[in-house]
């Protein structure tokens, strides 16, 4: 009895370590070839994520150091923890950007308690089960979303790109500051910032150049344009950071801004800051909080929804949400321990990785590597980093983020579906971030509640040998939003079209849901078409609703199968005769009201 107990425990250990543990169920499998593709994918990986969380950490208003903290705890976490190996965990446009929103007038110590609380409520959706929850955020609301933030980081870059000195408050604020300062603009920062922007437009489209077949050492042409397209921002950081070297060398002002100062060195592990000073102020962490807003519960919420997305993209079979969800908690938990901002996967990333010929997570270990390798030696160097470089790194990548394409599909197909993206595109623009996001959610969140207040409902009249009934078949679920509009739907289409009162048989094999209120609806429905003496049946009812309807008050002898329609209908005296002054009484919208008052007289 002990030997079997102990088995079963054993069996349910190696499940959950399988589930909530993936890299064993790969390790053991992992060979030579693997180690080296992924050790390709990671060099190639590291190349992309160093200067690009660069430049997040600037988006963020951060030094570049805290963009490299942010580039190699994730990765770390998620080789142990990952479920799918295109996913690279590190900063992107999107967080840094949300994190700068909530956090521009605070100092470095908020960011870090930011992305421990993010950890944390990650933390929870994932054992709660709530990654359903995404699922209430359409593709309409993401889109516009997406597209805004985009937008918002873009002119965020412009005082880099123009080498300009301002600050601003939100969008708008931004486009006018920059207008207002163009007579300050800095002719080396712009030539440098529009010519960097050129050459990595130019070197994203070298991979795609078609080779002929039959050319000599084509495959070997096509990996070099390959990876020189991949490196492209490293080496675009690289050489604008030797002209910038070389300006220095020989004692020469460089004609264009660089990035501050950056101490070399390996974060040390702490415990996320609990109390700050700002000025002459000093918050706890119970003053600390309040000031982050609600930057702890959209940023969450964002990162889940970008990084169950890319899993979804990428994955070659389900996706286990609730670990990408505990996966991404741990990341951010842990990383906050280490000086980092709040981290989710980029779809950029997975994109390189991916081509890469990465094998398993375990090519994020090499990234991590390399990015530490970084923050260990490089760190003095970051200074000759020009800004505007680092803002044209920005401004490359998120320009592919707006999501044109999808406009003329929803202008076609649902223009309501446009209208939402439309609503959530401006209200992120004009009013902020999470208020746009939430004024689209709000509206799909209506769309949804209408359809089902608002159920598709067919009705045909069946004559045979017995006589003649109207069939009533709902089309979707039914739920209290909907109650009075099929009460009244019922009342409205139960006679003929000459006034004659006709039995109803209401087909419930479309439904595959309901509640309480739906099912004490038609019971009350029921006791007024008993009051008229006229037969109703309800077919085809499943066995969960079934149960429902019966505690609500639904006599037995009104559910039947497909096959005892006619019987049940027919098979007992019906009342027949016509309505003259009830024909309104029961024909109108307002019959749900009335139906009530029918049973409060006649509670039996």
């Amino acid at each position: 009895m002990e030997t079997n107990s102990s088995s079963k425990w054993k069996t349910r250990l190696n499940k959950f370590l399988l589930r909530r543990l993936p890299i064993c169920s790969w390790i053991s499998s992992y060979t030579k070839e693997d180690a080296l593709c992924d050790l390709i994918a990671g060099i190639t990986i590291s190349l992309t994520m160093i200067p690009q969380s660069i430049a997040y950490a600037a988006l963020a208003g951060l030094s570049p150091q805290y963009g490299l903290n942010s580039a190699f705890m994730g990765c770390l976490i998620y080789v142990f923890f990952g479920t799918i190996k295109e996913v690279v965990i590190g900063p992107s446009s999107l967080m840094a950007l949300l994190t700068y929103q909530y956090t521009y007038n605070l100092n470095v110590d908020f960011v870090i308690l930011l992305c421990f609380l993010c950890g944390i409520v990650e933390l929870i959706m994932g054992l709660l089960h709530l990654g359903f929850l995404v699922g209430f955020i359409s593709a309409p609301v993401v889109s516009g979303f997406t597209t805004a933030t985009s937008i918002i980081i873009v002119v965020a870059q412009l005082k880099g790109l123009f080498g300009l000195y301002f600050k601003s408050l939100g969008f708008v604020d931004n486009v006018m500051q920059v207008f207002n300062n163009l007579s300050q603009l800095r002719l080396g920062d712009t030539i440098l910032g529009i010519s960097c922007i050129i050459f990595l437009l130019l070197m994203r489209q070298l991979k795609e150049i078609k080779l002929p077949e039959k050319m000599p050492k084509r495959k070997l042409l096509k990996n070099t344009f390959w990876f020189l397209s991949t490196a492209r921002n490293a080496s675009i950081v690289l050489i604008t950071s030797l002209i910038s070297m070389a300006y220095e060398s020989k004692g020469l002002n460089t004609p264009f801004i660089t990035t501050k100062h950056v101490e070399s060195g390996i974060p040390n592990f702490q415990l996320p800051p609990i109390k700050s000073e700002i000025g002459n102020q000093t918050y706890t962490f119970i003053e600390m909080v309040p000031e982050l807003g609600s930057g702890y519960i959209i940023i969450p919420v964002v990162a889940v929804l970008a990084n169950v997305a890319i899993a979804k993209a990428f994955a070659r079979g389900t996706v286990d949400a609730t670990q990408e969800m505990l996966t991404l908690a741990l990341c951010n938990i842990f990383g906050s321990c280490f000086q980092s901002m709040p981290t989710c996967g980029a779809f950029t990333r997975s994109a390189v990785i991916s081509a890469s010929g990465v094998r398993t997570p375990f090519a994020c270990l090499y990234s991590a590597a390399i990015t530490l390798l970084a923050l260990a030696f490089l760190g003095p160097y970051f200074h000759y980093i020009p800004r505007s470089t680092l803002a044209a790194v920005l401004i490359a990548a998120v320009i592919f983020l707006i999501d044109w394409e999808i406009i003329v599909p929803l202008y076609k197909s649902n223009r309501f579906d446009l209208l939402i993206l439309i609503a959530t595109l401006l209200g992120c623009l004009g009013l902020g971030i999470e208020i746009g996001m939430l004024i689209g959610v709000i509206i799909s969140l209506m769309q949804l509640i209408y359809k089902w207040a608002r159920p598709g409902i067919s009705v045909e009249t069946t004559k045979c040998n017995s006589g003649t009934y109207k069939t009533i078949t709902p089309q979707n679920d039914l739920y209290f939003p909907s109650v009075d509009y099929i009460s009244s739907f019922i009342m409205k289409n139960s006679c003929s079209n000459d006034g004659n009162v006709l039995p109803v048989l209401i087909d419930c094999s479309k439904i595959k849901g309901s509640d309480y209120s739906t099912a004490k609806s038609m019971a009350t429905i029921s006791k007024v078409f008993e009051k008229r003496g006229q037969s109703i049946l309800l077919a085809n009812v499943p066995e969960n609703i079934l149960k429902i309807w019966k505690s609500a008050g639904c006599a037995d002898s009104q559910f039947c199968g497909k096959e005892q329609v006619e019987n049940s209908l027919f098979g007992m005296p019906i009342e027949r005769k016509r309505i003259t002054e009830d024909k309104n009484h029961y024909g109108d919208h307002n019959s749900a009201e009335e139906i009530r008052e029918l049973v409060d007289k006649n509670p039996n």
